[in-house]
């Protein structure tokens, strides 16, 4: 009996081992045949998803090189669908007098905003304060409303924005609304749906879908209101209530924006697939020369250039804001260039992170910028939203672009930039104010100078 169940339960096993031996004989026979065409296959892959990143417009190929190291067969894959760059359009010439502006304007011809000049410039030191002017314009449009947002948050802010949109267009105000679906992904899935109900031409931008990820990285980052295409808005502000300290998130919010009236605000249209209200640039030398500018879905990445356009030209001081920093090699080689050169090269940067692995990248990047003879300081009241620079106290440019690489390479973004001593004064004034409150970069400790090893091959994606 008990040798019958000791066989009986010795047998399964015998069975499995030799099962195991024989298949271990057959790969041991069949392996090598089979491998060499696989990896084969592989490497044939591998060179070609490497050739297409080398021939691609963009340097940012870092991250690529790392996914065809990291996951031979997946990663040579992904290099051909995941797409941040855009073709190249054709750079058209301004009739700007001043190299800078001139140059500039060239550059965001060539993705079809025309230049000019605007009648006022205001520059709005805070999100409650655009919330005012914002809601003000918005109650006296007569003819149209186009909004594109990031993120749009029911609250305070948003809902009475909502309210005066339903009201105008209720009154014939023709209301077009376009939101990024990541960044508002917190709405109904049929928000947009329910607008349009209510007469808002609602859009959203790249609806989140299962398996698309060659889009997945491509968002609408843009904040930017157009009345009447004669009343512009744009900066770090969207339209949630931490933006206005309705909501406390990481203490006090700072941010900037502009208002800008006239002709040349009409030039954002065609970010709303709209036509120009202008038929050609107009410089009125009595006005504020003005750049409008903006990357997308379409034509050059200019926004980068057109910043590395008024680094390079310095001669006495730039003050930056950003809540990101995560450059590329050429805009961090620029900064530290200028101030190297004797330009007194000041950048605020955030104390109280909202994203704690972009916030050590960008202590690390601020630490080489300190190190070049730059100075760095952190907002300590709170959280430092604001993306803004001034230069050699005349010129300025205030938009929705952060000083990394998503914000240059993949995200729909837009900004302004002009020529005008006053704005310019007043938005230094407000750098000085949070500069004097402001506390250096600390020194990197061993646990950060870890993690900031883990995190910088993937930097550019930050």
């Amino acid at each position: 009996m008990l040798r019958r169940r000791l066989f009986g339960r010795l047998l399964p096993c015998g069975l499995v081992l030799l099962l195991l031996f024989a298949a271990g004989a057959y790969l041991a026979v069949k392996l090598p045949s089979v491998l060499a065409p696989i990896a084969a296959g592989e490497r044939l892959l591998s060179l070609c998803a490497a050739l297409y990143v080398l021939c691609r417009a963009s340097a940012e190929s870092k991250p690529y090189r790392l996914l065809l190291l990291l996951l031979p067969w997946l990663g040579a894959v992904l290099c051909f669908f995941l797409r941040g760059e855009v073709r190249a359009l054709p750079v058209l010439r301004a009739p700007f007098e001043d190299g800078r502006m001139n140059a500039a304007a060239s550059l965001s011809a060539g993705n079809g905003l025309e230049s000019g000049s605007a009648e006022s410039a205001e520059y709005l030191s805070s999100g409650k304060e655009m919330c005012e002017r914002l809601s003000a314009d918005l109650a006296s449009a007569k003819e149209e409303i186009f909004l594109d947002y990031y993120i749009l948050a029911r609250g305070r802010f948003f809902d009475g924005v909502l309210r005066l949109l339903e009201e105008r267009a209720a009154h014939g105000v023709r209301v077009k609304l376009v939101y990024d679906d990541f960044g508002c992904a917190k709405l109904p899935k049929k928000f947009a749906k329910t607008l349009r109900t209510r007469g808002i031409d609602a859009t959203v931008f790249q609806p989140l879908r299962p398996f698309a990820f060659s889009r997945l990285n491509l968002r609408d980052h843009r904040k930017l209101a157009l009345i009447d295409g004669r009343i512009a808005y744009t900066g770090g502000v969207n339209l949630a209530d931490e933006y206005i300290g309705e909501k406390i998130r990481f203490g006090h919010w700072k941010d900037t924006a502009v208002r800008l009236t006239g002709d040349v605000c009409a030039a954002f249209r065609v970010l709303f697939g709209e036509k120009s209200q202008k038929n050609a640039p107009h410089v009125d030398n009595l006005q504020i020369p003005c750049v409008p500018f903006a990357d997308g879905a379409g034509g050059r990445r200019v926004g980068e250039e057109i910043l590395l356009t008024l680094l390079s030209a310095a001669e006495r001081s730039l003050e930056l804001c950003t809540p990101y920093f995560v450059p590329s090699e050429r805009l961090l080689f620029a900064l530290c260039s200028a101030a190297r050169a004797g330009v007194r090269v000041r950048m605020m940067i955030p104390h109280i992170p909202d994203k704690r692995a972009v916030f050590l990248l960008t202590r690390h990047y601020a630490r080489m910028l300190v190190g070049a003879g730059g100075e760095v300081r952190e907002y300590t009241a709170g959280f430092l939203h604001a993306k803004s620079l001034t230069a050699d106290g005349t010129y300025a440019l205030i938009g929705s672009y952060n000083l990394d690489r998503r914000s240059f390479f993949t995200q729909a973004e837009c900004g302004v930039l002009l020529k005008d001593g006053r704005f310019a004064a007043a938005a230094a004034g407000d750098f000085e104010d949070i500069w004097r409150t402001g506390t250096p970069v600390p020194r990197e400790s061993c646990g950060e100078k870890l993690l900031r090893i883990l995190l910088l091959p993937f930097a550019p994606w930050g």
